[in-house]
């Protein structure tokens, strides 16, 4: 590691509000995450044994039991009430039995249409279909005028009125959530690319979907996607005119009644997963918690294959008990860190960030408590920006809720470890979007500052080739010790990380 002077040591330790002697320790206990230990837990709970660790099932039981018994391995004790496991329903459906008749034609589900939420209760629905056009409603301009949707199924065009300045400015699940406040209880839709997405991602909507059973309520919206062919045959039977619709939109004064007829009655199961609770009480602020998440599920067996998600996110996983054992090392050696460290390994990311979501919805800690979330996903690979070697990670939503935090991110970066900082995926307007699509989420939503840490998507994402030799462990190693060392920081400065954005 580079040496540094006597100077900027002590600008460091001005800025982090930390005894020197504090910080010299934390290095020492930093270096106790080694490539060795990482490789020989991850050859554990990634290997075929753990089935892939599909959420709720079998293989994710395993790594949850193999998680807790190193918890306990390192003297880390369970909290009171929950013990090392905080527990969640989930339903879990197939995309089957549902039935829609529009006028006198019946269509087919994932052929013709999709339907979401994913998960619906048994429900029987026979309506008119009011046709609202665009959907949208700004200024003078609406394509409600006259029209009471409250308890009816609406269409909804894609598209938006030629010549105006609303022309794109209202996205699909704006006009969606415009139908849901008017009290549609069916909202169909338009979608251009619907067909395509069918054949090209046909396994995604075939499979099982999985969500959270306190979010699933008794009447909820149903939103029905139709492709293109659908779409047309629907206003046909309205007595409208495709070419003139894609021009001028709809006027609902002119369509003919269509009734509209859905049966929805999935095949459900009940299921339970687990987030694992390793609780470090803090010295001075208990009550202030730190929190480091990564997601220990996978996506389970498909037939022979199975998907071991060695880098997705075993690596993510292994660098929490790592980072777990060398805060307890600490603890046991006397330097307890100042707030306390939730280190909380969670499950049903895979299936839409549901352990992470459960969690905030139904937080342990208070999340008016809560200091930070440091998130790591994905560590152990490289991706087609970075050669094998590079010593870089992605850091996203550093700087989105907190300056401070993003500050003592990039000193101790400086410090201790020296790695190339990559905020490619920070920018608000990535495509990618990865901001929104890991755990640290679900506590960003709730205002509490996060980082997210990552080394981007390779050629094994979510294949069944995600295995444990293609992990570069020094790699891992490295980046951990950057998450234990910030986290050791947050933990241990004088004043709590102060929210100032947005």
């Amino acid at each position: 590691m580079k040496k540094v002077g006597l100077g900027l040591l002590l600008s460091v330790f001005t800025f982090v509000g930390i005894a020197q002697e504090y910080n010299e320790k934390a290095e020492e206990y930093s270096k106790t995450i080694t490539a060795e230990d990482l490789k020989k837990h991850l050859s554990i709970i990634a290997s075929d044994k753990f089935e892939g660790r599909e959420t709720g099932e079998k293989g994710q039981k395993m790594a949850m039991d193999y998680l807790i018994e190193n918890f306990k391995s390192y003297g880390i004790k369970p909290i009171k009430e929950y013990g090392y496991i905080q527990t969640f329903d989930l339903l879990e459906q197939k995309t089957e039995n549902i039935q829609l008749k529009i006028g006198e034609e019946t269509f087919e589900v994932l052929k013709d249409f999709t339907v979401s939420p994913s998960v619906i209760l048994k429900r029987a629905i026979e309506s008119e279909i009011v046709f609202v056009g665009y959907g949208i409603e700004e200024g003078n301009y609406t394509s409600y005028k006259g029209l009471d949707i409250k308890g009816k199924a609406v269409f909804i065009m894609d598209g938006m009125p030629g010549k105006t300045e609303l022309a794109g400015k209202w996205l699909m699940k704006d006009r969606i959530a415009l139908a849901k406040e008017k009290g549609a209880i069916v909202v169909l839709y338009h979608s251009l690319k619907l067909k395509d997405n069918l054949i090209k991602y046909e396994h995604y909507y075939s499979t099982p979907k999985l969500t959270l059973k306190e979010d699933v309520k008794d009447k909820q919206t149903i939103v029905i996607a139709s492709t293109t062919e659908l779409t047309q045959t629907i206003t046909k039977a309205a007595g409208l005119r495709w070419k003139k619709i894609l021009r001028k939109g709809i006027n609902s004064e002119k369509t003919k009644a269509l009734t509209f007829q859905l049966e929805v009655n999935k095949p459900t199961e009940k299921l339970t997963s687990e987030n694992v609770l390793a609780f470090i009480p803090g010295s001075e602020n208990p009550e202030e918690v730190v929190v480091l998440t990564a997601h220990y599920d996978h996506i389970g067996i498909d037939g022979d294959k199975v998907f071991n998600g060695a880098d997705d996110d075993g690596s993510g996983t292994v660098s929490m008990l790592e980072i777990a054992q060398a805060f307890q090392m600490a603890v046991k050696d006397g330097l307890k860190p100042k707030r306390s460290i939730l280190i909380m390994p969670v499950s049903g990311e895979e299936k839409g960030l549901l352990g992470s979501k459960y969690y905030t919805n139904n937080p342990v800690f208070p999340l008016e408590n809560t200091v930070a979330n440091l998130n790591v996903d994905m560590i152990g690979r490289y991706d087609e920006n970075h050669e094998e070697g590079d010593d870089y990670v992605y850091l996203i939503g550093s700087d989105k809720l907190s300056s401070t935090l993003h500050k003592v991110s990039e000193k101790v970066n400086e410090l201790y470890t020296e790695i190339e900082l990559d905020y490619t995926f920070n920018d608000e307007n990535d495509p990618n979007r990865f901001y929104y699509r890991s755990d640290h989420y679900n506590f960003a939503k709730n205002n509490i500052p996060v980082i997210f840490y990552f080394s981007g998507v390779h050629e094994d994402y979510h294949k069944e080739t995600d295995t444990v030799e293609k992990i570069d462990f020094e790699k891992t190693a490295r980046i951990a010790r950057l998450v234990f060392l910030t986290a050791w920081e947050i933990a241990n400065r004088d004043n709590r990380i102060e929210v100032d954005g947005e």
